[in-house]
């Protein structure tokens, strides 16, 4: 193994969960569910029973044999359980009556006078006996646990903490828990969805932060999970994306606005000829005004072109805020003037020397109020009427400042008020579950930890070599994809704009080694083993010829940090990211967070060594910036905030292939480009010209899988696949008793521990269960009917196992370890590229496969770009990067 070729970052992002593990606890049913789990055993030991039934056959020459109809054949007795046993006949061999056969199915005790033989029905009766108090006991004891459970209900639904997390992640279900329209089951199943993901993640709790330190003890310092250091609100994307149409549309704006174009640098493509003669105009440094003059051209009607434009992603412009700034609406109240100039009047951007149009901003009279909530909602259904832009956007901020000291009412009402503002068109709308996120907010808590000792030297040793196995196995998984790539291209040159239409329809081609030998050591193991060590049992990886950066997300399985022992204590791997994920949006709370990027920024140039990786700056999407690191930029969906960064457009880039390797090279940059991993869909084309993109080994054509470790270093958690049919019985329970038994019974069949994650290919994110919990078994059965089967993962550290505790309450929580592995072995032979890195003319034997396959493979965005065959209409293939020309 070559762990010394991997850095490990030493700043560690923190996350936690904000809720404790208690409070979804309280939900559960212990008493009632260990008396379904005493009632499941007993069944299996009268079916047992039943199973091994005797059956007395009467006489050849009885004449009521040839008398049997086929309705008097005996048939297999089905168990209130589930389960199939022979019948138990009358004396001569007759079938017994419907009184006895329904006992039998039943599972209840038989009179003495049964004909059966006397050892038999005296255990038969022994077990069912059993079984009937067992199902008093499930009765009484279930009927004790809900009413705790119903009160724990009551009084997390009325806890400030818990509301305001409702109402930020879910206004439409605060809505429905205010009016009053959830009650009884349906406020049981809200609090029990909401509350799994507050307590079971650390998605929701606050960023915090950590330091390698090898010299040091370890620890950290805590203030409790109340504490926040700082809380900071920020609007949806949606809200800006709104706000921009205003600007466009203003036209004491639009007037001052400085176009420049994005995604191509040169010609806009044939295909949208409308705007193509107007993006001709733009080159950054004149105004629309101006552009509109010198070209004779209305301003109403260049401000119309400018509108398009921009929406197919062809121009941006001055007021336009980068997608990778932490606050957009800051941004733009900034550049925002004070007084909205007159319709026509010129603006220059103050980024240029030459200008200077930052102005200093009044606030409003009349400032909105918080601690008068009926004022809020009384303003949150004013339209705003004919309101400047300017005005709209200081108003939203001051709104913001307010929101995340507010009450969960008055959020509600800022909400509402910042919808109404922006222009969404769903201000009024107060339908029930009206979902849409208006306000996100984040917050800087006061953990510190110092990662130091036995955990520090597990993380720089142990870790990397794991990660070398499957740094491997991506790197096997690109070239195998970029192999593919290149027989689909042909031996060629190609505008990226091309192949992005030809290669819509290909698929990832996966590195398979690793996963067949570790699913053929799983079948090797013993019949119910629970771990699989692989220390030992891999042979040493071959070091990836690209360099590999990669985030983890560790968990610590001990009751402390102090508590750890070097390759004893579990060190689990919880997700793992393809990506450097140290960006600014954590280090913004943390004193030294410039700093702390610098370092990342310094690190990663080191591992990418002689590598240039491309940055596809795509739009916001989740509320937080898009990722960007060392390297030149493509605004493909986004804007870059360094106005310092080498800006390539799509009409630069081209794929150079020989058929059997494809290489990413754009005009006037030196050697081939590798492109940045990071938020982008997981596409053959990306996965083909990226750097190796990590991931853990495919094991799901196996139903059961152990636990897999490197010593104490937990590669994957337990895992079952569960089809869809083992969970009907849970859809078909009614009331707790039942769906606690259903629930035993289903444990008993895939041998499930008490807790564990069920995750459907249909849902984002998956559910933390308590199979003691009929609020989260229900929620459970409702999952398994999106998908034909459920991937079920034990929960790993358990409350138990949490370092991060509060008193008595004890809390989930992980650190994100970034780690860099620069290019290793010999690289691969690269294909010749013309002098200058320009695109060589078509050769004689092109591919024809590209021009099969639809897209923008009929633009000439240069001279690489050459044209294809038709393309069917409507038949364009998805791809990694929407192509931003066309039509809307």
């Amino acid at each position: 193994m070559s762990e010394q070729d991997w850095t490990l970052l030493p700043a560690v992002t923190v996350r936690s969960a904000g809720f404790a593990w208690e409070l979804v606890r309280s939900l559960a049913y212990p008493r009632a569910a260990a008396a379904a789990a005493e009632v499941v055993r007993l069944e299996q030991r009268a079916l047992d029973l039943l199973a091994e039934a005797p059956a007395r056959h009467a006489p050849a020459d009885d004449p009521s044999r040839d008398r049997r109809t086929p309705a008097d054949d005996p048939r297999p007795v089905r168990s209130a359980a589930g389960g199939d046993a022979r019948p138990v006949r009358g004396a001569g061999g007759g079938r017994l009556p419907r009184g006895l056969r329904s006992r039998l199915r039943d599972l209840r005790p038989l009179p003495d006078d049964t004909p059966a033989p006397a050892g038999w029905l005296a255990a038969w009766n022994e077990a069912t006996g059993a079984l009937e108090d067992a199902r008093l006991a499930l009765a009484g004891t279930t009927a004790a646990d809900a009413a705790l459970a119903r009160a724990a209900v009551a009084g997390i639904a009325a806890d400030e903490r818990f509301l305001d997390a409702l109402v930020r992640s879910a206004p439409g279900l605060y809505r429905d828990l205010r009016r009053g329209v959830a009650k009884g089951g349906r406020l049981r199943r809200l609090v029990g969805s909401v509350l799994q993901g507050l307590c079971a993640t650390c998605s929701f709790g606050p960023l915090d932060h950590g330091r390698v330190e090898p010299a040091a003890p370890g620890g950290h310092t805590w203030s409790g999970h109340r504490a926040r250091q700082r809380r900071v609100a920020y609007p949806a994307d949606w809200v800006g994306e709104s706000l921009q149409r205003r600007v466009l549309a203003d036209p004491a704006l639009v007037a001052g606005l400085v176009p420049r174009r994005r995604t191509w640098t040169g010609a806009v493509p044939d295909a949208v000829s409308d705007a193509a003669s107007f993006v001709a105009l733009c080159d950054g440094n004149r105004t629309l005004a101006e552009i509109a003059a010198e070209s004779g051209t209305e301003l109403e009607q260049a401000a119309a072109a400018l509108a398009v434009a921009v929406r197919r992603g062809l121009l941006t412009h001055d007021l336009c805020p980068p997608a990778t700034v932490a606050d957009p609406l800051s941004w733009l109240r900034e550049r925002l003037p004070a007084e909205t100039p007159r319709q026509g009047a010129s603006r220059r951007d103050d980024s240029r020397p030459d200008a200077s149009r930052r102005e200093a901003s009044h606030r409003d009279a009349r400032r909105p109020d918080a601690s008068h909530p009926e004022a809020l909602h009384r303003d949150a259904h004013r339209s705003g009427g004919d309101l400047p832009v300017g005005r709209r956007v200081r108003e939203i901020t001051e709104l913001l400042a307010q929101y995340p000291a507010a009450s969960p009412d008055v959020k509600l009402a800022l909400q509402r008020r910042v919808a109404t503002l922006a222009g969404s068109g769903r201000a009024h709308d107060d339908r029930p579950g009206d979902d849409r996120v208006v306000v996100h907010e984040a917050a800087a808590g006061t953990l510190r930890v110092s990662v130091g000792a036995g955990l520090a030297a597990d993380l720089q040793g142990r870790v990397p070599q794991v990660l070398d196995l499957l740094a491997a196995d991506a790197e096997l998984t690109r070239q195998r994809t970029n192999r593919l790539l290149a027989g689909r291209l042909g031996a060629g040159t190609f505008g990226l704009a091309e192949v992005l239409g030809a290669t819509g329809d290909l698929e990832i081609r996966y590195g398979d080694r690793l996963a067949e030998r570790i699913a053929a050591i799983v079948r090797a193991a013993p019949p119910g083993a629970a771990t699989v060590d692989l220390a030992g049992l891999l042979d040493d990886p071959e070091p990836p010829a690209a360099p590999v950066l990669c985030s983890a997300d560790v968990m610590v399985a001990a009751p402390s940090l102090e508590a750890y022992e070097p390759g004893l204590t579990p060190l689990v791997l919880g997700d793992l990211h393809d990506v450097a994920l140290l960006t600014p949006w954590a280090p913004q709370f943390h004193p030294d967070g410039a700093a702390l990027v610098a370092e990342r920024d310094a690190a990663i140039a080191r591992a990418l060594g002689g590598h240039t990786a491309l940055n596809v700056i795509s739009r916001r999407a989740t509320g937080r910036p898009p990722l960007e690191f060392p390297g030149p930029v493509l605004e493909l969906g986004g804007v870059t905030a360094d106005g310092g960064r080498r800006r390539i457009g799509l009409d630069e880039l081209y794929v150079h292939s020989d058929g059997h390797r494809a290489v990413l090279r754009a005009k006037g940059v030196d050697g081939p480009l590798l492109l940045h991993n990071g938020e982008h869909d997981d596409t053959a084309l990306h996965t083909a010209l990226a750097l190796p993109r990590v991931r853990r080994p495919d094991l799901r054509h196996l139903s059961r899988v152990p636990r897999l470790t490197w010593d104490n270093v937990v590669i994957s958690r337990r895992t079952w696949r569960v089809g869809r049919a083992s969970f009907d019985a849970l859809g078909q329970a009614v009331g707790d008793r039942e769906l606690l038994v259903a629930m035993a019974r289903l444990r008993e069949t895939h041998d499930l521990p008490v807790t564990f994650f069920a995750a459907s290919a249909r849902e984002r994110r998956p559910i933390h269960v308590d199979t003691r919990s009929p609020a989260l078994v229900e929620g459970l059965g409702r999952l398994a009917a999106t998908a034909e089967r459920l991937t079920l993962t034990e929960t790993l550290p358990g409350p138990e196992e949490c370092w991060l505790r509060d008193g008595g309450l004890r809390f989930a929580a992980e650190l994100r370890c970034v780690y860099l592995r620069p290019a290793g072995g010999r690289p691969a032979p690269q294909p010749k590229a013309e002098a200058g890195d320009t695109c060589s003319p078509a050769p004689a034997a092109r591919s024809r496969a590209v021009a099969r396959y639809p897209g923008p493979a009929d633009v000439r965005a240069d001279s690489c770009s050459r044209a294809a065959g038709p393309v069917a209409p409507g038949a364009r293939a998805a791809h990694p990067y929407p192509w931003q020309g066309e039509c809307r």
